[in-house]
């Protein structure tokens, strides 16, 4: 049974408050600032949930022999309607969770890459029967639902209105670095000269800056100090019992629409180039044009562009794939970025999991070619990443789709948060500038914990 009823519409914020502790509970929720926020969704009491660790896959606890995304896959194709109710938003019910970087061996067998630093699944899916839909350009609120019980279950847990509460005071110790400055600077050095030997035209290198908290805190209320502060689209929480998710994106990696005809159109939206907003509108305005003109930044976007074209040729119908923009500069409430968008349709046997399938990771946090360029980001960073640079979204039981790439986020562990950083490097880069370039992708997280002003050790 398929259906939607309305409910008071109240801050997802504070719809989610009283189950943000609750395991597999996620929110989908862009930032307060964000240009376009359109939907807010929460998942919560899964009906299963398939998990990847170790190398082994689990599906509602049982071991499973096949990948996990063959048994979403499995579990969409058991799970496929072609409507739901009365709503019309882009997610009603379905699989909402995240894919971790490490799952590119998955794709990618020939692919060496060092274990997840986390005590985290490398993959988790969550099958969800009722999700809370939240409408911000109308203010109106949804249960989506497949039975009764499930949308009876979730609408008493969530919580009611509430006076915003001011933002919490955090205390945090001085952050420092997994990977000293001088380390990466050489490590950057060391991938520039890999460039000029031909073994990879440009590489994405991160690291990761940890802070210890003074004292107790909760995660989602860090999560909501954030969001306020921030204009990403992609914002999520994702609780995982032995660790917090934080993510505020400003990254779509793919979403697939449901057109006319049954068609479904895919469209992915990498970023590549970055620079800080200026403290002025002059010193803004110089930074953005620094960016537009840069011929690093512009051959990096254009380089994964192409690879993410190529991606997308490997699933979609022949001569559907589109550039709709290269290099459109993007402007957030902490960074300009440079930003391209490529679309097509799905060939007829293909659906969402095959897609995120077979684009993932994104070639915006690996490099191109994308195989050589995570084998030297494997040797030369010597961690794994976990969710950072993986996938967080939802696949919808009526087919559609939408995924970010895990970038600008913190995991949660404890009372450790971790934000890793990166970017991209071409046989132009300067490993200074690009060592300053992820501190400035910290500052979001930064802030919120209120160790923006200290000194990275």
């Amino acid at each position: 049974m398929n259906g939607a009823r309305e409910i008071d519409w109240r801050s997802p914020a504070d719809a989610f408050a009283p189950i943000a502790g609750r395991k597999n509970a996620v929110l989908l929720h862009p930032g307060a600032r964000a240009a376009a926020p359109g939907w807010s969704f929460i998942a919560a009491f899964p009906e299963t949930v398939i998990e990847y660790r170790n190398g082994s896959t689990r599906v509602g606890g049982a071991s499973s022999g096949v990948s996990p995304f063959e048994a979403a896959r499995a579990l969409h194709k058991e799970r496929r309607r072609s409507e739901n109710g009365a709503v019309n938003a882009p997610f009603a019910t379905g699989l909402v969770g995240y894919v971790g970087y490490e799952c590119a061996v998955l794709a990618e067998p020939c692919v060496e890459l060092p274990a997840s630093p986390y005590d985290l699944p490398d993959f988790s899916l969550g099958v969800y029967d009722a999700c809370a839909l939240f409408d911000h350009s109308c203010r109106r609120a949804y249960i989506a639902y497949r039975s009764r019980r499930a949308a009876d279950r979730l609408e008493e847990a969530l919580g009611r209105c509430a006076p915003e509460r001011a933002p919490a005071p955090f205390a945090f110790g001085a952050p420092h670095a997994s990977t000293p400055r001088d380390r990466y600077r050489r490590a950057v050095a060391e991938a520039i000269e890999r460039i000029r030997g031909g073994e990879f035209f440009q590489a994405n290198l991160s690291h990761r800056i940890e802070s210890i908290a003074c004292a107790p805190f909760n995660a989602f209320d860090l999560f909501i100090a954030a969001s306020r502060l921030s204009s990403a689209e992609y914002g999520a929480f994702v609780q995982l019992g032995t660790g917090q998710i934080l993510s505020l994106s400003p990254e779509r990696f793919f979403s697939v629409r449901t057109t006319e005809g049954e068609r479904r159109a895919i469209a992915a939206e990498p970023i590549k180039g970055t620079r800080p907003r200026g403290d002025t509108q002059d010193t803004d305005r110089r930074l953005l044009e620094e960016l537009i003109n840069d011929p690093k930044d512009r051959a990096e976007n254009i380089m994964i562009a192409d690879l993410t074209r190529n991606d997308l040729s490997r699933i979609c119908a022949d001569c559907s794939i589109e550039e709709t923009s290269i290099c459109e500069p993007v402007s957030h409430e902490g960074v300009h970025h440079l930003v391209s968008r490529i679309s097509g349709v799905l060939r007829p046997e293909n659906g969402a999991i095959d897609a995120l399938e077979a684009l993932f990771p994104c070639g915006s946090i690996t490099g191109a070619p994308k195989v050589q360029a995570m084998k030297a980001i494997a040797e030369l960073e010597g961690a794994g990443r976990g969710p950072y640079c993986g996938a967080i979204g939802y696949i919808d039981d009526r087919g559609g789709a939408d995924f970010s790439v895990a970038i600008r986020i913190a995991v949660v562990q404890e009372n450790t948060i971790v934000i890793p950083v990166g970017g991209g490097v071409t046989l132009r880069s300067d490993p200074e500038k690009e060592y300053q370039e992820t501190l400035t992708k910290a500052r979001g997280w930064l802030a919120a914990t209120g160790t923006g002003d200290m000194a990275i050790a």
